[in-house]
């Protein structure tokens, strides 16, 4: 620009997110984000292998759940939803100003087999808006050949967002639900997406045996990132034959470690909060369904006619019109800075339709609550 190296760029946006509940191999939406916002940003280089690059973003969040399904008399339930995804709801905007400071001496950007690269960047939220925080992060490679065309590759990468807004109650962190560190596939192969790190697990009660279900296949799982991460890397990529080479195949192996954690303990709905039979077992909760004057109603058994409660009560055949939940118990897991560790191999093939990776890894440290995957397959990713 203006005949001198400095770089200047721009983006209008808007992206709409889904995050998903997992509850054994099914996988169900929870809340929804949609932002919209534009950012602006420069570079200058100050010497041949370091550069600074500034920019500003401004963007409005919208974050919703499914009112059939976790809504109920109008309202957010955390019966439903849990208290963590009632917090996490409404519209925000996000006004931050930030900087990265880069040194890169590879020597290639696509393929890289030696030199090294380093990313020191800062993101301050809070020029209006309201969302405040200052969120710290770093991220390294280091490439060389240690023999022949082996190419081995070691990478780091650490964060921590400190908040600078008031709580907004019990159990509800400072740090956003959608602003926080999340880790897993694709990043950390050998777990499932966000599998690592805090979660609140919601756990039905079997009226029929008296006792928390353990098949985890009927377990809810919500993944609820944290403020702190570290995530290393190191991986030798093996060389193939030329005709491998020209179909583009490079196969490795690889060893994955990393945490994210760091949340205050979120509310929980604990199995106590549920009324109990006569042999002290716990029982079903029931509510009414109000209108829209917030009155209770009858529902008639035979026809299903819905009416308000006359005076004296739900008449015969009727009986007050409500829902009842289940019994469970919420628990809080994963918020440790204990490493998770995996090991395993893949293959990354650059194909005409762009690159390709598949994995298999296995999990060999790993702490209560995190969901670990042996396959994984990606499509447009580059490790």
């Amino acid at each position: 620009m203006f005949d001198r190296n400095i770089a200047i760029g721009g983006d209008i946006f808007r992206r709409d997110f889904n995050s998903f509940q997992f509850q054994g191999s099914e996988r169900n939406t929870t809340y929804e984000q949609t932002t919209t916002g534009f950012q602006v940003r420069t570079g200058v280089p100050l010497t041949e292998f370091w550069s600074v690059a500034g920019r500003y973003g401004l963007s409005y969040d919208d974050v919703t759940l499914d009112r059939s399904q976790f809504f109920f008399n109008g309202v957010c339930d955390p019966l439903l939803a849990g208290r963590y995804l009632c917090d996490a709801i409404g519209k925000r905007t996000t006004s931050s100003v930030g900087y990265s400071l880069v040194f890169d001496n590879l020597n290639n950007r696509i393929r890289p087999s030696g030199g090294q690269r380093g990313v020191l960047s800062q993101d301050f939220a809070g020029l209006g808006g309201s969302v405040k925080y200052l969120r710290t992060r770093f991220e390294g490679a280091k490439y060389w050949r240690p023999f022949g065309q082996f190419i081995l590759s070691a990478s780091v990468e650490a964060g921590y967002i400190i908040p600078f807004g008031k709580s907004r109650g019990p159990g509800d962190d400072r740090i956003r639900l959608t602003d926080r560190f999340y880790l897993g596939e694709p990043e950390m192969r050998g777990f499932d997406i966000r599998g690592i790190g805090p979660r609140v697990q919601r756990i039905p009660f079997d009226t029929a045996t008296g006792a928390l279900v353990t098949d985890r296949q009927q377990i809810e799982d919500n993944a609820l990132g944290g403020r702190a991460l570290y995530r290393g890397r190191l991986e030798l990529e093996i060389p193939l034959g030329s005709g491998a080479r020209e179909l583009g195949l490079r196969p490795s192996i690889f060893v994955d470690v990393g945490s994210v954690f760091n949340i205050k303990n979120p509310t929980l709905t604990r199995l106590s909060s549920f009324p109990v039979d006569a042999n002290g077992r716990p029982t079903s909760l029931f509510r009414p369904i109000l209108d829209s004057s917030g009155s209770q109603q009858c529902i008639n058994t035979t026809t299903g006619a819905v009416i308000p409660i006359p005076t004296g009560g739900c008449a015969t055949g009727s009986q007050v019109f409500g829902n009842t939940f289940a019994p469970f118990d919420e628990r809080f897991l994963g918020d440790t800075w204990k490493p998770r560790l995996s090991v395993g191999f893949g293959v990354n093939w650059n194909s005409p339709f762009g690159p390709f990776r598949i994995d298999i890894a296995r999990a060999l440290l790993k702490e209560p609550g995190d969901d670990t995957k042996l396959f994984t397959f990606n499509v447009g990713t580059q490790f």
